[in-house]
Order: structure tokens, then sequence, then C-alpha cells
């Protein structure tokens, strides 16, 4: 017996689905598009757990000007904290880091955009192999440490 769907599953249906790439360069354009609008960045990012990221707002953060934009909400960016964010476009801590921690000083939203952008030519970390552990297996042996 097939199931009538309600009206919030249709939506979720309908949502525009957006690979990890597209994400990251939207939000490279949108950050981009304030020009004349530093935006704020966050202190000690790397330090936090995953958890105080949860608790972390987006007050005139580039994640504010994302989570106002209609292509990235229609993709399902329902941003309201740090890592609300870093969820949404897949990031590991130390991607959310390269681009909005304020550890090298201000950077512009043009380098901003243009570090956002280099993360969404790379996979993410949590998903890479350090090519040591790739050329251990093959020859069997174990890593040296």
């Amino acid at each position: 017996m097939n199931k009538q769907l309600l009206p919030d599953e249709i939506a979720l249906l309908a949502r525009p689905v957006m690979t990890r790439r597209e994400k990251l360069l939207r939000f490279a354009d949108v950050v981009r598009s304030y020009r004349d609008t530093p935006f704020g960045l966050y202190h000690n990012l790397e330090g936090y757990r995953p958890e105080q990221l949860n608790s972390i707002g987006l007050s005139g953060s580039a994640f504010a000007a994302a989570a106002a934009d209609p292509i990235l909400r229609d993709a399902g960016a329902d941003l309201h904290t740090v890592g609300a964010a870093q969820r949404f476009f897949e990031l590991s801590q130390h991607e959310l880091h390269e681009f909005s921690c304020d550890c090298g000083g201000m950077i512009t939203n043009t380098d901003m955009a243009n570090r956002i952008e280099s993360l969404a030519g790379s996979a993410p970390c949590r998903w890479l192999i350090p090519i040591g552990s790739i050329v251990a297996r093959r020859l069997g042996q174990p890593l040296a440490r």
C-alpha cells in the first residue's frame, strides 16, 4: 500500500541537492558579494570541542551571510551556530579554521572567499587516509611511528 506524503515530506523531496563543492562555491560567492562589509572572525576555533561549536553564534560572520542566502537555505542551510555551518558545508574543524579564525589577523572578504573556493576543490580532511598507511598496507608492513 502506498502512503500519501505529508507536506513536510514533499518539501524535503523538492529541496535541491547541492554537493559539498557546490555549497562551498556558493558560499564563496556570497562572501565575495559583501564588498563593503568585512566579516567578523572567530578566535581559537581550533581549540573548541565539536559540541562547543554548537553554542557559538553567527552574528557578523560570513556564516550569517550564508544563512541569509536563499539558495543555500533552499538547499537545507538551517544555520544558527558554527557547528551547524560546519556540518552543512561538510567541513573538518581544520577547514573551518582556515577561513574563519583570527589567528593570522584580519582577512578581506575576497581572501576569505578564495580560501573557501580552495576548500571546494579538496576532499574533506576526515575522509583522507594518510598515504603512509596505504603504502604500509600494500606492503603488508605496520606503519612506523
